[in-house]
């Protein structure tokens, strides 16, 4: 009875520490879409149920863990929101394996996928066939993004919450000074304000403010 008793509380602990995770960290873990969010769902699963079942560990030494893990991941979102090669170390980049209608061949291994399953996931998205692709890439989270030949494109995030996401304009073709350029036309000059910039297909530039 005492042990029922002991894993009632710790799975009541358990469902809290999960609400209050989701509610302050963000619903993205609900659909993980980067390294963080997926290694976040992972440990805290682990620790609930490896814990939940175990007499030996007490219900403050649940807490305490529990307290620790939240701290830690509280301590990488900042990180990440702060540092930009804290933020590609942990989430990763994109990667390109087609681009303007070229196969970047040593670009497979850096994904870690092979031709084969390259194919599965083509005919999952319905192309038949590499050469109508203009642009393949595969995102941080796993996911292979096809951008097939005619299409208009899609839109590249410039800046997010203030941070110039390089990565997005070195893909187009353009720097750090061409942005800061593009956007004194629109009477912006502190990047701090901005809560998106958004490179459409058009080539014209999105702009939300904070």
């Amino acid at each position: 009875m005492d042990f029922i008793i002991l894993v009632a509380i710790k799975l009541t602990i358990g469902f809290i520490a999960l609400v209050l995770f989701m509610n302050l960290n963000g619903r993205s873990q609900l659909a993980p879409t980067s390294t963080e969010d997926q290694i976040g769902n992972y440990v805290l699963g682990g620790i609930i149920g490896g814990v939940i079942y175990s007499p030996s560990i007490s219900i403050v030494q649940f807490l305490i863990v529990l307290l620790i893990w939240g701290l830690l991941m509280t301590v990488t979102d900042f990180l990440k929101n702060t540092n930009k090669r804290v933020k590609k170390m942990i989430d990763g980049q994109v990667v390109y394996l087609i681009r303007d209608g070229k196969m970047l061949t040593e670009n497979f291994a850096q994904a870690t996928l092979s031709i084969p399953d390259f194919y599965t996931k083509l005919r999952t998205k319905g192309v038949t066939q590499i050469s109508d692709i203009e642009e393949a890439f595969m995102e941080s989270n796993g996911q292979l993004i096809i951008i097939q030949k005619g299409e208009n494109g899609y839109s590249n995030l410039l800046v997010s919450e203030g941070n110039i996401q390089e990565d997005n304009l070195k893909h187009i073709g353009k720097d750090e000074k061409w942005l800061k350029d593009e956007l004194a036309n629109y009477n912006v000059t502190d990047l701090s304000g901005l809560f998106i910039v958004e490179y459409g297909s058009d080539g014209k530039l999105f702009i939300v403010k904070k």
